[in-house]
């Protein structure tokens, strides 16, 4: 007989709960249908019942509205149908307009005009300079229905002046025999209406507005929000409204007014064009059909614990053989192979028993412990899945499970395929069909479906099993999950494309080769200056980025960076500087027309995390104009010389040449004052850009470590960009204020952290000190990762705090100290071999300056660096 797979084990249910449920199911049947259907029928009623109420209080308040709106146009019909209005002396109807003012306080203003829309006469409560809402455009639109015979009635607006809101009005004039004179407008308040919709008394609760038939609130309970003019067209029942679709009558769930759950209708008052609309609270409106609701399941979970116990009772009666038969069959499943069933009844259940004895004691003789296999499988990191040789699932292990989101008994029986995804190569036909004529395959890559329909790729080996007789007996497969393999490998390729975009957008030429001399990024700028496309180069190597300056395969300067004992690449170099592994030259190029161009140089290599150069990058940069300046400077200084040797005759001619030659030599001087201004401008000029970059990809980017990396690359390249922006900005090019530059640096770092000054003060202590930039560069990155650290990590949620910063200079020994008064470094960090790339920046910048830098736990963080300034 077969061993049982798990599809075949039936999922156990007790007798006794089986007869308890049945009792207690028929109980509740017949209350459960009687409850639910009544229930149902009281919720429509009370949908029903709350609707119409509303439709009531809404009318109501609609009503008022209209009669109100009604009210204020039919005085203004009254005034206007006065047989002598449009022809009585101005006096006449000055005194008119000022009767209907004074009898109806709503009235602000009323104008009246003749046919060309001149104005006749007027009354007002304001000055005509506050009064301007009857604009041109107003009367345009009021004159052309008064021409049809029809009245007007503008939008409702808040005035400027009161903020209350007010409306315009306008009726035609006519003499007695009926014929167009003019026309009789008006500016009404309508704080009636604000007051109106306060005092609504809907429910605890309710609530109640007024909306115009753009959906712009002009009543409402709130002022401030009706000041504002605010359009509320994205609730339901303004849509409604707006659209001219008919109130609803069944009490639907919507949002309110602030954001709650509401139940809402409205009134039209069709002339003029708004509406009434009221809400209430779904708890409140629902509140006596909840507690109703909730007696009804009192009552039905106390009708379910009596039938549960009187089911339990009566199962128990009948089922106590079944469960001693039981209690027995656990304790063998648990191993225990010395339990016997003691049931002596001659029935069936007897018969049962003794098959069991029989059963245990021929399972002692045969039975191998798998407690060993089963622990292998539990423990394996990787999923196991072993197949019969049609591909059909046999059994998998746990990893199996928890990494698919199956059960075990959903995936047993079911085909191999069903765990691929659909763009998963398949095997065809038996699951041999994997392996053709091996006997084991590795590194198979595929892609499985998990039961929540994620795609996991994975890495699929595996083995065929043979019988004694060398049929295929199960395939055992091996997957092992590669999903955060290709999420590194994903991370990789974005981060790299984001350095060569970064490459391309540089404005020197520029260009970057790998360990073996292949080249990986060649930027618009070198295109431009070589004549060679970057897709012609990209990837070749042999030194073919020589050919366009050369004409010959040669080393050049960013191969004497890689490999620093090849002689070769100091050929043809000039003025080469090392500093770090950092490396300056000069060279001259000759061009494809003849032309030789001097180039300054600069390359340096690419180290990986772990410390090892994996590249180097080299950039270059046209110097004609320099090498121009200095040639100019050589000549003049020859002719100075030849000047002096000749007139030397007489004193005074010799003054005159030598204040002629200390001019030339003050302007060219001043060429050269100019041209390093232009250089530092230049250097930030790229700076800012590299920031800029990094700016745009900040916001494209979610991964958060991505984020933060070249959120701390900005903040460096901004330290090293105000240097450089600081030089050029002063008179003296040689040296640099630091503590104008610290100043300015950390107020720099506290706007990029967005840190509140009221909670972190900050104390520079810094007196007149000058540094030169080889030694400003180096201090202001210093400063900008200790600084940031303290911002980052010193005052967590939101804590007071105070950052100092002191420096003091003796001779040629500069002391800094950086200090805060937050939570510390924890005492078990070892911060001079932490991964952080910010404190090993720190350290090496430190050995840059030939200093020592020192750290004190005992009160927040205190950084005390000694360094000597570079001449």
């Amino acid at each position: 007989m077969p061993p049982q797979t798990p599809s075949d084990k039936k999922k156990f249910r007790s007798l006794t709960v089986t007869l308890a449920i049945a009792f207690v199911a028929m109980s509740l049947a017949i209350v459960l249908i009687t409850t639910g259907l009544q229930g149902f029928s009281n919720y429509q009623n009370q949908q029903r019942t709350i609707s119409y109420e509303q439709k009531l209080i809404a009318q109501g308040a609609a009503d008022t509205v209209k009669n109100m709106v009604t009210d204020r146009m039919d005085k203004l019909r009254e005034t206007a149908y006065l047989s002598s209005i449009a022809t009585s002396p101005p006096e006449q109807q000055k005194a008119t307009l000022d009767k209907l003012l004074h009898f109806d306080p709503a009235f602000r203003q009323v104008i009246l005009f003749n046919v060309t829309g001149e104005e006749l006469a007027r009354s007002s409560r304001v000055s005509r300079a506050e009064s301007n809402q009857i604009s041109e455009p107003v009367r345009a639109d009021i004159f052309a229905r008064a021409v049809q015979g029809e009245t007007f009635i503008g939008p409702a607006y808040i005035d400027e002046k009161s903020s209350e809101p007010m409306v315009v009005m306008a009726v035609p004039v006519t003499d007695i025999f009926g014929d167009y004179k003019g026309v009789l407008a008006a500016e009404v308040n309508l704080k009636f209406m604000w007051d109106l919709v306060g005092n609504l008394k809907i429910g605890e609760g309710g609530t109640a507005y007024v909306v115009d038939g753009q959906g712009n609130l002009i009543a409402y309970r709130d002022i401030s929000r009706i000041l504002k003019g605010e359009n509320v067209l994205g609730l339901e029942d303004v849509r409604r409204f707006v659209s001219g679709r008919d109130t609803v009558y069944d009490a639907e769930v919507t949002q309110g007014m602030e954001g709650d759950a509401v139940i809402a209708n409205y009134v039209s008052l069709g002339e003029p064009d708004w509406a009434v609309v009221v809400e209430m609270p779904v708890d409140e409106v629902y509140r006596e059909f909840n507690k109703g609701l909730y007696r009804t399941i009192i009552i039905l979970l106390a009708s379910l614990v009596l039938a549960s116990i009187a089911g339990i009772l009566l199962s128990r009666f009948i089922t106590k053989p079944l469960i001693l038969l039981r209690d027995a069959t656990r304790e063998i499943s648990k191993g225990n192979l010395d339990t016997r069933v003691e049931i002596s009844s001659m029935n069936e259940i007897g018969e049962l028993a003794d098959s069991f004895n029989r059963m245990t004691a021929d399972l002692v003789q045969t039975t191998v412990s798998r407690d060993y296999f089963d622990d292998i499988l539990k423990s394996m990191f990787d999923m196991l899945i072993v197949l019969e040789p049609d591909a059909t699932i046999q059994s998998v292990n746990r990893r199996t499970c928890d990494v698919l989101g199956y059960r075990s008994d959903e995936l047993v029986g079911r085909s191999f395929s069903h765990l691929l995804s659909p763009d998963s190569p398949r095997p065809d036909g038996a699951a041999t069909g994997m392996l053709p004529g091996t006997r084991a395959v590795t590194e198979i890559e595929r892609i499985f479906m998990t039961k929540g329909g994620r795609k996991i790729p994975i890495i699929l080996s595996s083995s065929v099993m043979h019988d004694s007789t060398g049929a295929v007996r199960a395939i055992v497969c091996v997957a092992h999950d590669m999903t955060e393999r290709k999420k590194v490998e994903e991370e990789l390729r974005e981060s790299r494309q984001l350095f060569m975009d970064i490459i391309s957008f540089l404005p020197d030429p520029t260009f970057v080769i790998d360990k073996t001399g292949t080249v990986l990024a060649w930027n618009r700028a070198l295109e431009v200056m070589s004549g060679v496309p970057a897709e012609e180069i990209i990837g070749m190597g042999n030194y073919e980025y020589s050919l366009w300056a050369y004409g010959r395969r040669r080393p050049l300067l960013i191969d004497l960076v890689l490999d620093p004992d090849k002689d070769s690449a100091r050929l043809d170099y000039s003025d080469i500087h090392w500093v770090g592994r950092t490396v300056t030259a000069q060279t001259v190029i000759t061009k494809a027309d003849g032309r030789k161009i001097p180039i300054s140089l600069v390359t340096s290599p690419l180290i990986d995390s772990q410390g090892n150069t994996v590249g180097a990058i080299e950039s270059l940069r046209d110097i004609t104009s320099v090498k121009k300046a200095e040639a100019d400077l050589a000549r003049l200084n020859a002719g100075l010389e030849k000047i002096v040797k000749e007139r030397t005759k007489a004193l005074e001619e010799e003054v005159e040449v030598r204040k002629q030659a200390e001019a030339a030599i003050r302007l060219s001087l001043d060429e050269k004052v100019l041209l390093l201004r232009e250089v530092h401008h230049r250097v930030n000029n790229n700076l800012q850009i590299i920031i800029s970059l990094t700016k745009l990809q900040l916001r494209t980017l979610e991964d958060p470590g991505m984020k933060q990396a070249l959120s701390d690359m900005q903040s460096r390249v901004r330290a090293m960009a105000i240097v450089h922006e600081k030089l050029y900005q002063t008179e003296d090019l040689s040296s640099i204020d630091i503590a104008d530059y610290t100043q300015y640096l950390v107020t720099q770092i506290f706007g990029h952290y967005k840190v509140d000054r009221q909670k972190v003060a900050l104390n520079i202590d810094i007196g007149k000190i000058l540094l030169n930039i080889d030694t400003a560069i180096p201090l202001g990155l210093i400063l900008n990762e200790l600084v940031g650290n303290a911002i980052k990590y010193a005052f967590p949620d939101g804590r007071k705090g105070e950052l100092t910063i002191r420096m003091t200079e003796e001779g040629e020994i500069l002391t800094v100290v950086v200090q805060d008064n937050g939570i510390g470094i924890s005492s078990d960090i070892d911060w001079q071999n932490t991964p952080s790339l910010g404190l090993r920046l720190v350290g090496n910048l430190v050995d840059q300056l030939f200093g020592t830098i020192e750290l004190d736990r005992s009160s927040g963080t205190k950084f005390t660096m000694v360094l000597h300034e570079k001449k």
